[in-house]
C-alpha cells in the first residue's frame, strides 16, 4: 500500500499502541503486525522509522518530534509515514483514562472442598491483578500468585540479537517497561522450564495469564505444564479481545503450542522470528474484558476441580470480544474446537501411561469432537496418477479463455497452462452485466483471490445490485430484481410492490449505492452485506485478464489456429494447426472459441440441443448511449416490440443493446426502433446468436466453456455467470488420470441440468410478460416452452412465496442463484402470476417499523458515482474491508 493512501487524522500527542509491532522482514522491508494483521509498508527507510519511533513516547508531541527531526529527513515523507502509523495502529493519540469501573456479575461461590485446591496464577500485569480477586472472592484459598518477570530462554545472546535486528519497534515491552513496578509476595525472575515444572507440581490447577511477553515464554510455560502433568489453562487479552484456552493436560488435549499453529494466524513472513514477538497486553485498568476473563478462567476451574472433574476448555478456545450484550456488555463465543496439531512438536500423546480421571474426561471430550467431525465431507484432495494431465491448450482468449488459464493457475498450478489467440480478432467493446458469483470468483481467496482495489483501478466497474424490470404489465409498471434477498410477500402484501422487499431493492429504487453518508464527512459501507455484482466494461476487463494472466506465468501464444486433426477414431483432437502450419499439441483442450465452437462441435460432432422452443430471439444491436450524468446501480431490461433492451450503465455513458427475434423484424426495424428509443446512440453492432447447449460439457480431452459450450440470451447476465460455475465444477472436480471417465459422465449431466434449468428460467420471463400484445409478445405468451417449470410453477400458485418453506426442489442450498426458489418468486410475483399467498410473517405494525428504519438508512445513501470516487480514490480500505471481512457475503455466497 502507498503511504499517501492514508486520510484520517494523525496523533499530536502520539504514543506507540501497546499491542503493535513494527518489523522488518527477510527483504529488509518494514512490516506491521497489529491485530493479528500484517501490511508491508513500502517507501518507509528503517534508519529514519528508527529515530522517529524512539522519540515517539506519549509525552512530545508531534510538532516537537519533528523539530528533533529536522536533519533526518524531509518534514512531508515523516508525516506520510507518521500517518500510515497512525492508519495502521502502529500509534495513537495519547487519552485520559477513566477510573476503573466495575463490571458486575453473579460470582459464584465454590464449595469447601473445592476451595481447598491448590491453584497457580501466573500473570504480570492486569489479568494477574483481577484473577487474583475474583479467584480470592470466590474462595478459592489455597491459591498463589506468581509474578513472573525474565524467561532465560529469552535472556540468550541469540534471541535477543535477533529481536533487536528485526523489531524496530515492540509496543507491549515498551508499554510494560514505562509502568512503574508491582510489588508481589512471590515474584520468580529467571524463569526456567525445569524450575517451573517442580513448581507445578505442587498445585492441582495453573492458569497462565501471561501479558506482553514474548510468545517464547508462553512455549515454555507449555512445557512446563506438559512435563509437569498439572493442567494449565492459557489466558491471552489486549483490551479489545480475549482467547481463553486451551486447558493443556498431559497426554490427553492440545497444547498452546497447537494453539498457536491452529489458530493465532501468524503470517508466514512472520515464521521465523514469532517466538521473539509479544503476545498482547490489556492497557487499560477499565477494561470491560477483564471480568469476563475472570468469570471464564473461574468456570473453567470449578468444571475442572469439582465433583465431576471435566475441563471445559479440553477441546476448545473462547472468544470474547467488545461487542453484544453477554457477559457485562460483552460478546462470549467459542471460536474453534481445537485438537492436537500434527504440526506441533510439543505435544504427543500418552495414552500407554496410567490415566486419571482429569485425563480420562479430557480424552471424552476430545472423541466426542472427534465424533461430531469425521461425518462431515472431508473434501479430501485426489491423488495424481501416473497418466494426470499435465498440459491444457486453451483455444480463444477472450472473458472465458483468461478466466480459464487463470482459473486453471489458482486451482492447479502443476499442469502447464498455453492460451493460444489471435491478435487479429478484435474484443467487442460492449457492456457487460454479471452477477455476484463474479465478485466471488475474483476476488475470494477461495478461487482468484485478485486484489480488489487493484481491479477498481484497473478495470474501473460499476455496481449491479440486481435488475430493474420494465416487465409484466402495461404502461409505467415495473419492478426490482435485487441480488439481496428480503421480505417478499410483506413488501407486496402491505406496499403493493416489490422494490421494498430489501434495503437492496430500496436502494435501486433510489439510485442509490451501498455506502452512506454518516453526517460527519465519513462514508458507512455495507458492501458486505448488501449483494452486488459488477458492470464491466469488457475491453478493459479482457485487458486486465490478459495482463492477470501473463504476470501469473501463463504462456500466451498470438497464433491463428486453423483446423484441428482427430484422431482415427474421431473421439480426440490430436494436434492443433496454425494458420502458418506448426502443431500444437496438448493433454486437454479448452474450447473458448465461442459460438463457432471449433473442436467440440466442428471437430468431435458434439450435437447442439436448441432452446428455440423457449427463447426465440436471435440477435442483439448494440450501442454507447449517453446518460444525465446517473450512474444507476442496476441493469435495466425494458420489453421491446420485438424482445427487449438491456440498459448496462458506466460512469461515462450507458450501453444499451436490444434483443429481438429476427422472425418478427428485420435488422432494420429494430434498429429503427431501437434509435427511436435512445436519442444520441453511438454507431451501433451486431451480434447474431443462437440459444441452445451442446450435448456434450467434456467429449474426449476436449472441454467446452462459455459460448463454445451452451448460450442462452443476455437477460439475466448469465454469459459470465455460467463461465464461472463452469469452471468451478470443472476445477474442483478435475480427474486425476485421463482415463477417468466416470467424472466425465456425472460433469456433462450436471452442467446440462444447470444449462436446462436455466432455460425454462428465462422461459417464464417471456411466457407472463403482458407489458405489450405485438405479434412477437403473442406468441411468446401463447407459445414459449416452460415445460420444465411447470412444477414450481403449479406449486407457486398454491403456495406463494416458495422461499417462505424448505424448498421441495434442492436439499439446502440451489444450485445457483437462477434455480434458487427465491428468484422464482420474485419474476412470477412481479409479473403478477395469480397465486394464493401463505400467511406474511411480520404483522402490518412491525413491518411499516422496519421500514422506516431501511427508508431512513437509504435516505443517506450516495449516488453511485460519488461513492465509487470516494472508494477508489479515498477509502480503499473499504474495499479491503469488504474481501476480508469473515462475515462479507463474499465467503458465503451461493456454493458452486
Amino acid at each position: 500500500m502507498s503511504m499517501a493512501d492514508f486520510i484520517d487524522p494523525i496523533p499530536q500527542v502520539p504514543r506507540i499502541n501497546p499491542n503493535a509491532h513494527l518489523i522488518l522482514n527477510e527483504a529488509d522491508e518494514v512490516c506491521s503486525w497489529v491485530g493479528g494483521e500484517a501490511f508491508v509498508l513500502e517507501g518507509i527507510q528503517p534508519s529514519i522509522i528508527r529515530k522517529l519511533l524512539a522519540l515517539i513516547d506519549g509525552v512530545r508531541p508531534l510538532e516537537r518530534i519533528y523539530a528533533e527531526l529536522a536533519d533526518s529527513g524531509d518534514r512531508n515523507y515523516l508525516n506520510e509515514i507518521v500517518l500510515a502509523l497512525s492508519k495502521l495502529d502502529i500509534i495513537e493519540e495519547v487519552v485520559t483514562e477513566a477510573a476503573p469501573q466495575n463490571h458486575r456479575w453473579d460470582l459464584p461461590i465454590v464449595s469447601k472442598q473445592v476451595g481447598q485446591k491448590a491453584i497457580a496464577l501466573l500473570g504480570n500485569h492486569q489479568l494477574l491483578n483481577t484473577l487474583a480477586k475474583t479467584f480470592a472472592a470466590a474462595g478459592f484459598d489455597n491459591r498463589r500468585t506468581f509474578y513472573l518477570k525474565n524467561f532465560a530462554s529469552c535472556q540468550t545472546p541469540e534471541f535477543r540479537a535477533l529481536g533487536q535486528e528485526r523489531i524496530l519497534v515492540n509496543g507491549t515491552s515498551k508499554y510494560l517497561s514505562s509502568l512503574a513496578p508491582t510489588v508481589y509476595q512471590d515474584s520468580l525472575d529467571s524463569v526456567s522450564i525445569s524450575g517451573l515444572s517442580q513448581l507445578f507440581k505442587e498445585f492441582d490447577f495453573v492458569v497462565c495469564a501471561l501479558e506482553g511477553v514474548p510468545f517464547q515464554a508462553l512455549l515454555d510455560v507449555n512445557k512446563s505444564a506438559l512435563a509437569s502433568g498439572t493442567p494449565c489453562l492459557f489466558v491471552t487479552a489486549s483490551q479489545e479481545t480475549a482467547l481463553i484456552g486451551p486447558t493443556v493436560i498431559r497426554g490427553a488435549t492440545a497444547c498452546f503450542g497447537c494453539r498457536v499453529i491452529t489458530l493465532e494466524g501468524l503470517p508466514p513472513v512472520f515464521e521465523d522470528i514469532w517466538p521473539q514477538l509479544s503476545t498482547p497486553i490489556v492497557a487499560k485498568a477499565d477494561s470491560g474484558i477483564l471480568s469476563s476473563v475472570a468469570q471464564a478462567c473461574l468456570e473453567e476451574a470449578i468444571s475442572l476441580l469439582g465433583p465431576t472433574l471435566t475441563p471445559i476448555r479440553a477441546t476448545s478456545v473462547l472468544k470474547i470480544t467488545e461487542e453484544g450484550d453477554a457477559y457485562g456488555g460483552l460478546c462470549l463465543r467459542t471460536i474453534k474446537r481445537l485438537l492436537p496439531s500434527s504440526e506441533c512438536q510439543e505435544c504427543t500423546p500418552r495414552l500407554d501411561e496410567p490415566l486419571g480421571v482429569i485425563e480420562r474426561s479430557a480424552i471424552a471430550a476430545a472423541a466426542e469432537e472427534i465424533g461430531r467431525i469425521w461425518p462431515n465431507s472431508p473434501k479430501a484432495a485426489i491423488p495424481p496418477a501416473s497418466d494426470a494431465y499435465q498440459t491444457v491448450g486453451i483455444l480463444g482468449g477472450g472473458t472465458a479463455g483468461y478466466l480459464a488459464a487463470l482459473a486453471f493457475r489458482a486451482f492447479r498450478p502443476d499442469i502447464k497452462v498455453t492460451l493460444l489467440e489471435s491478435s487479429a480478432i478484435p474484443v467487442i467493446g460492449v457492456g457487460e452485466a454479471t452477477t455476484p458469483e463474479l465478485v466471488k470468483f475474483l476476488h475470494s481467496p477461495r478461487f482468484l483471490g485478485l486484489d480488489i482495489v487493484d481491479f477498481y483501478e484497473r478495470v474501473r466497474p460499476t455496481w449491479k445490485l440486481g435488475i430493474k424490470f420494465q416487465w409484466g404489465l402495461p404502461d409505467d409498471y415495473e419492478f426490482t430484481f435485487p441480488f439481496q434477498r428480503g421480505r417478499l410477500l410483506e413488501s407486496l402484501l402491505y406496499d403493493s410492490t416489490l422494490n421494498n422487499q430489501s434495503l437492496g431493492a430500496m436502494l435501486m429504487s433510489a439510485d442509490r449505492a451501498p455506502i452512506f453518508d454518516r453526517g460527519d464527512g465519513t462514508p458507512l459501507s455495507l458492501l458486505h452485506q448488501i449483494r452486488w455484482a459488477y458492470h464491466l466494461d469488457n475491453r478493459r476487463f479482457v485487458r486486465y485478464l490478459r495482463e492477470e494472466a501473463i504476470a501469473a506465468g501463463i504462456e500466451h501464444i498470438d497464433v491463428k489456429i486453423s483446423d484441428a486433426q482427430i484422431s482415427a477414431d474421431g473421439e480426440t483432437i490430436t494436434h492443433l494447426i496454425t494458420e502458418d502450419g506448426r502443431q500444437l499439441t496438448y493433454d486437454l483442450y479448452i474450447d473458448c472459441s465461442g459460438f463457432r465452437s471449433l473442436l467440440l462441435e466442428q471437430k468431435l460432432g458434439s450435437k447442439f440441443v436448441s432452446y428455440q422452443d423457449t427463447l426465440s430471439t436471435d440477435r442483439a444491436i448494440a450501442a454507447t448511449v449517453p446518460h444525465n450524468g446517473t450512474v444507476k446501480p442496476y441493469t435495466l431490461a425494458e420489453t421491446m416490440n420485438n424482445g427487449w433492451c438491456w440498459n448496462i450503465p458506466f460512469e461515462d455513458a450507458d450501453h444499451r443493446g436490444y434483443v429481438f427475434s429476427s422472425a418478427f423484424c428485420s435488422d432494420d426495424q429494430a434498429l429503427e426502433e431501437m434509435r427511436a428509443k435512445n436519442p444520441g446512440m453511438g454507431d451501433p453492432w451486431m451480434v447474431k446468436f443462437r440459444s441452445g447447449r451442446h450435448e456434450d460439457f467434456w467429449k474426449g480431452n476436449v472441454v467446452a466453456i462459455g459460448n463454445s459450450y451452451a448460450f442462452v440470451e443476455p437477460l439475466e447476465s448469465t454469459a459470465i455467470h455460467t463461465i464461472v460455475l463452469e469452471l468451478e465444477l470443472l476445477l474442483t472436480n478435475f480427474p486425476a488420470s485421463k482415463r477417468d471417465e466416470g467424472v466425465k459422465s456425472v460433469l456433462n449431466r450436471k452442467m446440462s441440468d444447470r444449462w436446462d434449468a436455466l432455460r425454462w428460467f428465462l422461459g417464464i420471463h417471456y411466457k407472463f410478460n403482458h407489458r405489450l400484445s405485438t405479434p412477437f409478445w403473442q406468441a411468446a405468451n401463447r407459445d414459449t416452452d416452460i415445460s420444465g417449470a411447470i412444477e414450481r410453477l403449479a406449486l407457486f400458485t398454491e403456495r406463494a412465496p416458495l422461499s417462505y418453506r424448505n424448498s421441495l426442489f434442492y436439499p439446502l442450498h440451489p444450485p445457483d442463484f437462477f434455480s434458487d426458489d427465491h428468484s422464482y418468486d420474485t419474476l412470477l410475483a412481479g409479473q403478477q402470476v395469480p397465486a394464493r399467498f401463505m400467511e406474511p410473517v411480520e404483522d402490518p405494525a412491525t413491518w411499516q417499523r422496519q421500514m422506516a428504519i431501511l427508508k431512513g438508512l437509504a435516505s443517506t445513501a450516495m449516488p453511485q458515482h460519488e461513492a465509487l470516487s470516494c472508494l477508489r480514490e479515498k477509502r480503499q480500505d473499504l474495499l479491503y474491508d469488504f474481501a476480508n471481512r469473515r462475515d462479507s457475503w463474499l465467503h458465503t455466497w451461493l456454493p458452486a
